[in-house]
């Protein structure tokens, strides 16, 4: 698997030291490799205790995986010091380790100046003295703290009391800054489909919960996809009559009606995507094509409106690792796409964990929903979500429709493809079938 370089800018305790390579005649900083599709701020804390044996704190992470200059500033959370490394000052590596620009940013943050809201020397100790107050347990175990998050205003870790229970600390910025009060939110409305609220914190934007056990398996039995597709049913029924609220929290707006009104848009975007395809692997879909699709979804659009299903709340991330079990439960964490709409697009949204065991999930929705829904509207919902799914994910909040401009290459490719899924879904029979009745 590809792997990228980062420079270690590893800030010692108390003396605000770095610690170093040296060849004889100069510094350089420590470097370690990590895989590129990984999450940076867990993976370099891994790669640094695996290479040193250091147990760091990651503070910020400068520049992007593409840059191969790109830098992880890290506090050493224990005081040990290990060889081959070496304590020295910040401008003992100006010009060789180190950037003019690096040095004068780093020395800032070192000396207390602005890094940002967790980019500073300390902040976990705050964090500490923070959960210890809140949940009347010691942590002193700092090497304990298993981090999977930071930088830009955004912090995820784990950590364990001395007494062995496990907390999570989660802080959001922009653009997911709504994450904060949906979550909350939603754990004071249902609290028994979340982690254990323990806290907030609200200048840190941030909140900590009771470790729930652990995250659903890639390919889940048909026993665990029952269970997760019923607790996600009673969640979205007990969400019916809220939606106003969540979206004035921040939740996608995915109504039918929304989504049916940017359907030209989303189709215009899709056409001038396609022109601009310049791989021959798979063959671009005409604008011909795109423009049948749209009228395709418009037309599924309708037929699902009229059947007046009550808007749900929707997880539109809803994959294995954001689902949790304690070994009698499930819990849903990572609220940063909730959504508003027909609550099938989730149906279809656990269909996709896993395809041979979707008649299951089906079965759970059919069985929850019958009680306040006709059997035609649940046959149609079935038939239609399949592809109107597709085109909610693509469009997700419609934020991107605004700077068409500037959308990136990466994200061009993944509409083509999204494009084609959609195209697969309208040749289905039994969305046909609907269509036609």
């Amino acid at each position: 698997m590809e792997t990228i370089e980062y420079r270690c800018m590893l800030v010692q305790r108390g003396s605000n030291a770095l610690l170093a390579l040296t060849d004889g005649c100069r510094y350089q900083l420590p470097r370690v490799h990590i895989l590129r599709a990984a999450r940076p701020a867990q993976q370099l804390q891994k790669a640094i205790k695996a290479k040193w044996g250091l147990n760091i704190f990651v503070l910020d992470i400068w520049g992007s995986p593409e840059d191969p200059g790109a830098a992880a500033l890290a506090e050493l959370l224990t005081p040990e010091s290990a060889m081959p490394l070496t304590e020295i000052s910040i401008g003992q590596l100006l010009g060789s380790g180190l950037s003019e620009q690096e040095g004068r940013r780093l020395q800032s943050i070192v000396e207390g100046g602005s890094g940002g809201l967790f980019a500073r020397l300390g902040w976990i100790d705050d964090a500490i003295a923070w959960m210890e107050s809140a949940t009347g347990r010691p942590f002193r175990t700092r090497g304990s703290i298993e981090q999977w998050n930071t930088g830009g205003g955004f912090a995820l870790f784990r950590a364990s009391s001395d007494d062995g229970r496990k907390y999570w600390f989660k802080a959001t910025y922009e653009p997911n800054e709504h994450e904060f009060a949906i979550t909350r939110f939603l754990c004071n409305l249902s609290p028994g489909y979340f982690p254990n609220l323990v806290a907030v914190r609200r200048e840190w934007n941030g909140w900590l919960t009771e470790d729930t056990g652990h995250p659903l398996s890639d390919t889940p039995s048909l026993s665990e996809l029952a269970q997760v597709s019923e607790r996600m049913a009673q969640l979205q029924y007990l969400s019916v009559g809220n939606t106003d609220e969540l979206l004035s929290l921040g939740a996608c707006d995915q109504r039918l009606p929304v989504l049916r009104s940017q359907i030209d848009a989303v189709i215009a975007f899709l056409i001038e995507m396609m022109a601009r395809q310049t791989s021959m692997k798979v063959a671009a879909l005409s604008r011909d094509r795109l423009l049948d699709l749209g009228e395709i979804l418009r037309d599924g659009c309708f037929r699902l409106e009229a059947h007046e299903i009550p808007d749900a709340l929707i997880h539109n991330d809803l994959n294995a690792g954001n689902i949790l079990s304690d070994g009698t439960n499930y819990f849903f964490i990572d609220w940063s796409e909730a959504a508003v709409g027909n609550p099938f697009l989730s149906c279809e949204r656990l269909c996709q964990l896993n395809r041979a065991h979707a008649g299951i999930v089906r079965s759970v929705y059919r069985e929850y929903w019958s009680h306040s829904l006709g059997a035609r509207s649940i046959d149609d919902a079935i038939a239609l979500t399949p592809l109107l799914t597709i085109y909610a994910y693509l469009y997700s909040r419609g934020d991107w429709l605004d700077q068409r401009a500037r959308v990136r290459p990466e994200f061009e490719g993944y509409a083509r493809s999204l494009a084609r899924h959609m195209d697969r879904a309208a040749q289905d029979l039994s969305l046909l079938e609907t269509l036609c009745r």
